[in-house]
């Protein structure tokens, strides 16, 4: 019976086993070439993860902070379109924001849901004020003339460790919803 083997004498079968082994003169990896490796990749892993972590509670907060100045901006727009009030209620409690349509295009009484309530992600916490301390619900009220109204006018988005991400500020002259 012949054992596979190359012209180099790379693979060598002992016939007594029945087993394969590397022949002299072939190279491997030593275990200590092996956890060296191992060792450079964990000290790189350890220097990346704290920059991922926050590059991901960075881009939470972007997806939220986004998320309010578009509906800001339809809110705007739809005003202008139909003639109508349309306003963005927070409730700070109840982590949850959404748009809703008035009766007139000013002074409405009747508001009618727009837009459902969304969610405020659970990775980040929020806040009203120029201060970022308040935590009264507060409405942006967008007017067909292209204004807006507001009692407050900054709702700022933090991580959960407290940290100030992002500001959602109306401008109410003209109605735009800017981050800062």
């Amino acid at each position: 019976m012949k054992y596979p083997s190359n012209r180099m004498g790379v693979v060598a079968v002992n016939k007594r086993r029945g087993c394969a082994r590397l022949a002299k003169g072939s190279s491997g990896f030593t275990l200590v070439e092996v956890l060296v490796v191992i060792a450079i990749m964990a000290v790189l892993t350890a220097i990346a993860i704290p920059s991922f972590v926050q590059w991901r509670k960075s881009i939470r907060a972007k997806e939220v902070i986004w998320d309010i100045v578009g509906k800001g901006r339809l809110g705007r727009q739809l005003a202008v379109n139909r003639n109508l009030e349309y306003r963005l209620e927070f409730d700070i409690d109840g982590r949850r924001y959404r748009l809703v349509q008035g009766d007139a295009p000013f002074g409405s009484t009747v508001w009618v849901e727009a837009r459902p309530w969304e969610d405020l992600s659970q990775f980040v916490n929020w806040s009203t004020g120029s201060a970022c301390d308040g935590t009264a619900d507060i409405n942006f009220e967008f007017n067909p003339n292209g204004t807006a109204e507001a009692t407050v006018d900054t709702i700022c988005i933090n991580d959960t460790e407290g940290n100030l991400r992002f500001k959602a500020v109306i401008s109410l002259t003209v109605a735009m919803v800017r981050i800062e």
